[in-house]
């Protein structure tokens, strides 16, 4: 079953199975077909999100257990509604005992039933010999051994190791009829203890360079799962199969399916497990990249948000915004350096014992060929690096059962063809060799294993250096800074627009549609004010100068730095009003993300302290604040962002595709990246104002737009109309709407079939005054769902379709 339209929800401890059915009338008064859940698999204790799933056969205890998802999903088919649930497939959380195939890996080694359901290189080309290394010592091995940090104490039947709060399984007989108190006296027969565990314990910044298994993207406590041997794929998606055999759930997202070895293979052996489930997949399309032919309707939609984004920013503009920036930050790099240096920084740092496993691997290969037998280590892997670096897609997929297709061979190409220009020191007969490996043109079971591993370490080189690099070192417009955007691109025509949609209804017109996700940088209300900046570059630039002048007495030393600033005074045009609290989190992420003054990884306290100083003092400046209120007033951004979302929110619910809401979307919202997007939502407001708004007609919601109510409105109308119509929605016959006139840029609209969609773009150029702007309304006589308003087909002024409400929708009968 297709949704109609699906409503996100991110389950926690805080938002329990039982308070998601508790949201079933209200789903069903707004129009929802779908409750789209996050992971509802036992995860970490304390978990917030859910994707890092510890026990795959269990439903999570801290949401409600098995109980609690029945009575949730009976409230929900109680009202007619389905269930979307999010899996996770690529990866579980160590998380100790918390990990019963975890634990007993490390108590048993390879010798566990659970040795070959984590991706871990048992032999590597090191001493770790049938080992798990774990980076989890603060210090290093010896000075915490012998500060007595490392412990031995009875559990149960089992004797563990501790440290601090963590623990780890004794193997069984490894004590020798000794004494577990006797061994922890003695510093030394505990030493040979650990010797004989099938982990090793060490400090957690040398194991970075060593570590022996996959995880996920950096996260050393996110393992990667070998979801590609039938019995894992069994054993942790059992409990979920039973729930889409039974009829319970009709609808699953897949997370992160570029991290797989063979997605292709992997969501084949899903579709017949689960033949008649819609089954939506999260993958970053690139520009220019088709989705491969996968058994699945479509993505989780970020083209979509690159699209509709992309489409209300005024490309005209790009000149002044871009040197604006670069004046006034002293950054001189362009976006595309931005990224090859992040993607470079992440490779030699993060994601340095990835590229040394390739690099051996790929010099077995070498080694194997007598043309290439006497390349080096370091030849290796600088070529593997530059490679890697240039690859312009998350990844390819080939693999021994399949030729490689064209595109696939289209991006090696590229990336052979851009390695050996940035890098002519490198031989481009080892480049244009790496290649023939990847795309399989080189046959063998060594070279299948490189392939299949180099296909999945550049998905992580392509979200570490680009989502959670270069999109907060690259400040210039960070509304276009989204997963599945590209920075670099400033503004769409609405041509390019046109072509996006006529190409998702005639390849994949079931693909799922979305502007806000628990994964969006900022909310598409955020992204929608800052998108406006593209029209007023001149009211922007003073604005900026003058702030930042006034508050150069808040850096008294110099920081933060004017690119941090820059993205401030964006972030406040977005997310105005915000606390000081608030603006500091996401600040600090922003600069730790970054990894320029600060990172995850080694905090400068320095640098974060002046940065929460700065958001401190300007927030308490009463002549920035009256300002920076008074710019907002003058440039009417609030005012024009709500229309550009009330626009926006119409091309959700009318393109091609299943529409999916946010939690807390459905009225204006303003929210950051995680954790700032996931915080409580005020069902019981909404809900009663739901009842009010539906009783009202376009013009009267439209006079109360502080509270939401016209976007709670508009989603409810367009819903209740796909519900009662929903072959109106469904139409692959894309076409453009025609329109003329002196303004005729900033109409965008388009027909499928007997529905006709017409919203404003660029509202800030287009001064509320359409002049004469007409469209082309096709013949027939023209209905509007939203004001009642009827109009027959021929030139219509778009004034007069656009006079009680900022959009209209409209259908005929024939």
């Amino acid at each position: 079953m297709t949704p109609r339209a699906t409503y996100r929800v991110q389950l926690s401890s805080d938002f329990t199975f039982q308070q998601a059915a508790d949201l079933s009338g209200y789903l069903q008064a707004l129009g929802i077909s779908h409750l789209y859940c996050s992971p509802v698999l036992q995860a970490m204790p304390g978990s917030t999100h859910g994707y890092d799933v510890v026990d795959p056969t269990h439903i999570s205890d801290q949401l409600g257990g098995a109980g609690g998802l029945r009575q949730l999903l009976d409230a929900l088919a109680t009202r007619s509604i389905g269930v979307m649930i999010d899996i996770v497939p690529n990866h579980m959380a160590t998380a100790g005992r918390a990990n019963p195939w975890w634990w007993d890996l490390l108590a048993h080694g390879p010798s566990s039933r659970y040795a070959d359901y984590f991706d871990v290189e048992w032999r590597p080309a090191t001493a770790l010999k049938d080992k798990v290394l774990l980076g989890v010592l603060g210090d290093r091995y010896g000075r915490e051994l012998e500060a007595k940090a490392l412990t031995l104490a009875a559990d149960g039947d089992e004797v563990v190791v501790r440290y601090h709060e963590q623990e780890f399984p004794v193997a069984p007989g490894s004590l020798d009829g000794a004494q577990p108190e006797d061994v922890a006296a003695d510093v030394d027969e505990l030493d040979r203890l650990l010797e004989r565990q099938h982990y090793r314990l060490a400090y957690w910044r040398a194991a970075q360079e060593e570590l022996n298994y996959r995880r996920f993207f950096t996260v050393d406590q996110l393992i990667g799962l070998r979801v590609e041997r039938p019995q894992v794929f069994a054993d942790s998606h059992r409990v979920i199969l039973e729930l889409v055999a039974d009829g319970r759930v009709d609808a699953l997202r897949v997370d992160h399916i570029d991290g797989l070895r063979d997605p292709d293979a992997y969501l084949t052996r899903l579709r017949r497990a689960a033949p008649d489930a819609y089954i939506a997949v999260e993958k970053i399309v690139a520009a220019g990249e088709e989705l491969p032919q996968l058994p699945v309707q479509g993505t989780t939609g970020y083209d979509f948000i690159a699209a509709v984004d992309g489409v209300f920013v005024d490309a005209g503009n790009e000149p002044a915004l871009t040197a604006l920036y670069h004046a006034f930050t002293g950054e001189a790099l362009a976006y595309a350096e931005v990224a090859r240096a992040s993607k470079q920084h992440i490779i030699a740092t993060e994601l340095a014992t990835d590229l040394v496993r390739l690099s051996g691997l790929m010099h077995d290969v070498c080694d194997a060929d007598r043309h290439h037998r006497d390349r080096t280590q370091r030849e290796v892997h600088e070529a593997l690096a530059e490679f890697a670096i240039a690859m312009r897609v998350y990844r390819t997929y080939v693999t021994p059962d399949a030729p490689a297709t064209e595109q696939d061979r289209a991006e090696v190409r590229h990336a052979i063809e851009e390695s050996t220009r940035r890098r002519p020191d490198i031989d481009p007969e080892l480049l244009a060799f790496i290649g023939d490996v990847v795309l399989l043109d080189r046959r063998g079971d060594a070279e299948a294993e490189f392939s299949a591993r180099f296909q999945q370490f550049t998905p992580a080189v392509m979200a570490k250096g680009l989502e959670d690099t270069a999109f907060y070192r690259y400040n210039r417009l960070v509304s276009l800074n989204e997963v599945g955007g590209d920075p670099g691109t400033f503004g769409r025509t609405v041509e390019q627009f046109h072509d996006w949609c006529t190409h998702i209804a005639a390849t994949r017109p079931r693909t799922m549609l979305t502007r806000t996700t628990h994964d969006t940088k900022r909310s598409a209300d955020v992204r929608a004010r800052i998108n406006l900046l593209s029209e007023i570059p001149s009211e922007w630039e003073a604005a900026v100068r003058r702030w930042s002048e006034h508050n150069d007495r808040h850096r008294p030393h110099g920081y933060p730095d004017r690119n941090i600033e820059y993205l401030t005074y964006q972030t406040l045009v977005g997310a105005w009003p915000i606390d000081k609290d608030r603006l500091t989190q996401y600040l600090n992420k922003a600069a730790r993300e970054a990894k320029v003054h600060t990172s995850w990884m080694s905090p400068v306290a320095a640098y974060e302290d002046a940065l929460a100083a700065f958001v401190d003092a300007i927030l308490s400046d009463g002549e920035f604040t009256s300002d920076f209120e008074s710019f907002l007033g003058r440039t009417q951004i609030v005012a024009l962002g709500r229309i550009a979302s009330l626009a926006q929110t119409t091309l959700l619910l009318t393109c091609p595709g299943v529409p999916d809401v946010y939690q807390g979307s459905e009225l204006w919202n303003l929210t950051l990246v995680d954790p700032d997007n996931r915080r409580p939502i005020d069902y019981t407001v909404r809900s009663a104002l739901l009842d009010e708004v539906m009783k009202l007609g376009a013009e009267e919601v439209l006079a109360r737009p502080d509270d939401g109510s016209p976007k709670l409105w508009l989603i409810a109308r367009l819903l209740k109309a796909k519900a009662e119509r929903p072959e109106l929605f469904s139409s692959t016959d894309y076409r453009p709407l025609e329109a003329t006139g002196a303004k005729a840029r900033h109409a965008l609209g388009f027909v499928r079939g007997r529905l006709l969609v017409l919203v404003p773009r660029l509202p800030a150029g287009l001064g509320g005054d359409w002049g004469d702007t007409e469209v082309l309304l096709p013949e027939g006589t023209w209905t509007n769902v939203l004001s009642g308003q009827r109009q027959s087909g021929g030139r219509v002024s778009a004034a007069s379709l656009l006079e009680r409400f900022p959009v209209a929708v409209m259908t005929t009968a024939s």
